[in-house]
């Protein structure tokens, strides 16, 4: 089996509850020629929501993320890892984390077909670091 294993930054930005605001940030993302593979938006209270994209790698693309209301102090690393979708793939990314005594404060996995992707959230890059690392290690396997 093989993953790709990589560190990402998610940009995030303050989005209206209302209809069309998802609509017009993509818009205005799309138009400056971002190709996402990431997308979350929820509802933060009412009227509030907040939006996350990744991911962001040129400069192009982060001028084009702060025009569209995107920010860096909103920004943070995850860890991203893709490849095949197997019985227990999340049960054994949780357990090595959790064997490494890691704590991760988002944890978002999907598969379509015989593929997935996972991506994992840390509080410092100290922590993603090691924590790629060890998923490395672990997935190789």
């Amino acid at each position: 089996m093989s993953y790709r294993i990589t560190k990402e930054y998610v940009w995030a930005g303050a989005i209206a509850d209302q209809i069309g605001a998802l609509a017009e940030k993509l818009r205005a993302l799309s138009a400056g020629g971002l190709d996402l593979e990431l997308i979350v938006t929820r509802r933060e209270q009412p009227g509030r929501g907040v939006m996350l994209v990744s991911p962001l790698r040129t400069m192009e693309e982060l001028e084009t993320a702060e025009r569209a209301g995107l920010a860096t102090e909103n920004s943070y690393r995850i860890i991203r890892i893709k490849g095949p979708n197997v019985t227990g793939l999340g049960a054994k990314i949780a357990g090595a984390l959790a064997e490494a005594g890691l704590s991760f404060r988002d944890y978002t996995a999907a598969a379509l077909g015989d593929q997935s992707v996972t991506n994992i959230a840390f509080d410092n890059d100290e922590d993603s670091d090691r924590a790629k690392a060890i998923l490395e290690r672990v997935l190789a396997s």
